[in-house]
């Protein structure tokens, strides 16, 4: 009976500590206004080729594609100043080995070309792990590594805008960054996305046109009816 006594005090108790982790883990994220406009993923490309590209990839977006989305609009000459002459063809592989990752940061930085739609909050979420560093309240030894957007708030990747410690007059720029960059990711991970909204409404303006016509025909048929 004894043991049982424990067994039970010991699953609550888990139970509990479980609890109190997905309380600590559901952090509203930050609100953002993510946009597609040219200039803002042009911002966002250059803060991830400069920034991000140093540990993340992107296995699904190619050099050429760069130049092939009118959404970004880059010219070759735009896209040779990033590329550091690789082929065009290639994909935006950084240069970082799986091996120094390990060694630096003990797992293999994620691949984030579908990153926003892997994670709830898509660009949201992006935008608020990048602000989300803060001084760990317990004062362990990883201090940069402590997240309060993360799942668990122990993260591998060290603040890589510099958010911790920033100055007061480059917190409007710091924002600015993460928001381009979460803009930028959220169109890689659906770079047709734009496309298919406009086609959305124009198939929405055919159906109300195609209703009225129907509508017109139904009156023309039935007008000599008597009901």
């Amino acid at each position: 009976m004894k043991r049982i006594i424990m067994s039970l005090a010991f699953l609550f108790g888990l139970t509990g500590t479980v609890a109190v982790v997905q309380a600590e883990e559901s952090v509203p994220l930050k609100s953002v206004d993510i946009s597609l406009d040219q200039a803002t993923l042009k911002k966002g490309l250059h803060v991830f080729t400069d920034v991000c590209m140093g540990c993340h990839s992107l296995r699904y977006m190619t050099w050429k594609k760069l130049m092939e989305y009118p959404e970004i609009g880059l010219t070759r000459e735009e896209v040779d100043d990033l590329r550091d002459d690789v082929p065009l063809n290639t994909a935006m592989l950084t240069e970082l080995s799986e091996s120094d990752a390990k060694d630096s940061y003990g797992i293999v930085p994620p691949d984030l070309s579908l990153i926003t739609r892997a994670r709830e909050g898509g660009g949201a979420y992006i935008y608020s792990l990048l602000l989300g560093f803060e001084h760990d309240p317990q004062g362990r030894v990883m201090d940069g590594n402590y997240n309060i957007y993360y799942p668990g708030h122990r993260i591998a990747m060290a603040d890589p805008l510099g958010w911790l410690d920033h100055e007061p007059e480059d917190e409007v720029d710091l924002k600015e960054q993460a928001r381009d960059v979460a803009s930028f990711l959220a169109f890689v991970g659906d770079p047709h996305q734009l496309e298919r909204q406009l086609i959305g409404k124009w198939v929405i303006l055919f159906l109300i046109a195609l209703t009225f016509v129907f509508w017109l025909l139904k009156r023309a048929v039935w007008r000599d009816v008597e009901h």
